[in-house]
């Protein structure tokens, strides 16, 4: 029995030895194999396989959501240990094949749609461009050619490697872009630095419409950011801007552009740099004041280098030098500025009784409907507001007197609502609508109601018509 048992515990020990050593006694002359598996750090895994669904979907034509991993590639190493030297060659191999695969995608598609331009927010596109990891030769001739073509900035100027990879992305994958930008800004931009000036805000800081929205009176973000100015509804409306169902004034170049220098006044007056309160302007105050508390810093590129705000505002405030420089020496990036005249030229506004058909005023004073709409692109209906008396109404100026004298003594048209409505207990939507011989989609898209339910007491404003 004993013996048993030690032959046993024998059996076990040579087992456990075999296991161990790999059973290399017994293949002493077989060749070890040549290929060797290196295995990545975890998180660089993670940013392999993000790169891999962004780039599946890109070959799928489905560029929006391959943004959406390629971002998380970059945020992933950028979040990481920056001192690591592993992941810094991983992170810029990584920026590199972002770049060329993008690049490739958009000069085919750029090829295709050369001369299609949607109203989506310029900041959206140019955020999202793929970014060059400019080499220090780079970065040197960028420095040379802004010695020597000596433009004069309002706002200090930092040449570093992420403005000079805008610089290179805007000259190359988005030059049309940028050129189609510079070319409309030449409408607004005399105008936009008297008001800047004039409200003690650097004149350079006109220029923000190029990233912000290509300098389109129309434009949307995805985040429902609208105008020139990419204001939200929220933050138009704190500084005095009208936005409702029928009037959205972010949509007018000039009192929006008041409000953005008012806007960008304050933030610096808070920050006491104007980096800072361009990255508020983008990422909001929330962000960057908590970045400011965990860093202790307000160095907008050291903050950069954080995880505490986003890759858009990381991005914002390089684009917007990048942006800046070009167009302060368009000729030595291979721009050339085009003078396109304003649809806001040779005009003048005049007060109107309100509300009023818009297409009656065009009738009335023989000017296209649309044209009337580009002069007052706030208007997003087709009828001036219903609780005003009064309306200033933009024209061309050189309408004569006896047209402008019509206008003015035009009778309210009060035939979109039928008036107010106190809700009483028992009533409804449906049955309120049947009342009146309107509809309930109607009446909820007037009183802004995302739901049927409503409550005895409040007022409804009753539209006419289906």
């Amino acid at each position: 029995m004993l013996k048993n048992n030690y032959f046993k515990q024998s059996i076990s020990l040579v087992s456990l030895f075999l296991l161990l050593t790999g059973c290399s006694f017994f293949n002493k002359n077989v060749t070890p194999e040549t290929n060797t598996v290196i295995t990545l750090p975890p998180i660089v895994q993670r940013a392999e396989t993000n790169f891999n669904k962004g780039k599946s979907l890109l070959l799928e034509g489905k560029i929006d959501e391959s943004k959406y991993f390629f971002d998380r590639t970059i945020d992933i190493l950028i979040d990481a240990e920056s001192n690591n030297k592993t992941i810094k060659k991983h992170l810029i191999s990584y920026i590199d094949k972002i770049a060329s695969i993008e690049l490739e995608y958009l000069k085919e598609s750029n090829s295709i749609n050369e001369n299609i331009e949607k109203d989506n927010a310029f900041l959206d596109e140019i955020i999202s461009t793929p970014l060059f990891f400019p080499s220090k030769k780079d970065i040197l001739n960028f420095k040379k050619i802004i010695k020597k073509s000596k433009p004069v900035f309002s706002i200090p100027i930092i040449i570093n490697p992420r403005v000079v990879s805008f610089l290179k992305a805007f000259q190359n994958i988005k030059h049309n872009s940028i050129q189609r930008a510079l070319n409309r800004s030449s409408r607004y931009i005399k105008q936009f630095r008297e008001t800047f000036k004039k409200m003690g805000v650097p004149e350079d800081l006109a220029y923000l419409p190029i990233i912000e929205s290509g300098f389109r009176v129309q434009a949307i973000s995805r985040a429902r950011a609208s105008g020139m100015w990419q204001f939200m509804s929220a933050t138009a409306r704190m500084f005095n801007l009208k936005v409702d169902w029928v009037v959205d004034e972010r949509r007018d170049p000039f009192k929006s552009s008041i409000a953005a220098a008012k806007l960008l006044k304050r933030l610096y007056q808070r920050y006491g740099s104007w980096y800072m309160a361009l990255a508020s302007y983008n990422g909001g105050t929330r962000r960057i004041n908590r970045a400011i508390r965990k860093l202790k810093t307000k160095d907008f590129f050291k903050i950069a280098k954080s995880r505490y705000i986003k890759r858009e505002t990381k991005n914002y405030v390089p684009a917007f030098l990048a942006s800046i420089i070009i167009a302060k020496s368009p000729k030595e990036y291979g721009f050339t500025i085009t003078q396109e005249v304003s649809d806001f030229d040779n005009t003048k506004i005049i007060k109107i009784p309100s509300p009023v058909d818009l297409k009656t005023i065009a009738k009335l004073s023989k000017i296209s409907y649309a044209k009337l709409k580009k002069l007052n692109p706030e208007l997003i209906r087709h009828f001036t507001p219903f609780n005003k008396k009064y309306y200033n109404l933009r024209v061309p100026s050189l309408l004569n007197e006896i047209v402008l004298s019509k206008l003015k003594r035009l009778p309210p048209q009060k035939k979109y609502f039928v008036g107010w409505y106190r809700i009483k207990r028992g009533d409804s939507l449906y049955s309120i609508a049947r009342k009146y011989k309107t509809s309930v989609r109607k009446l909820k898209r007037v009183n802004k109601l995302r739901r049927n339910l409503i409550k005895p007491g409040r007022r409804l404003l009753i539209p006419r018509g289906r």
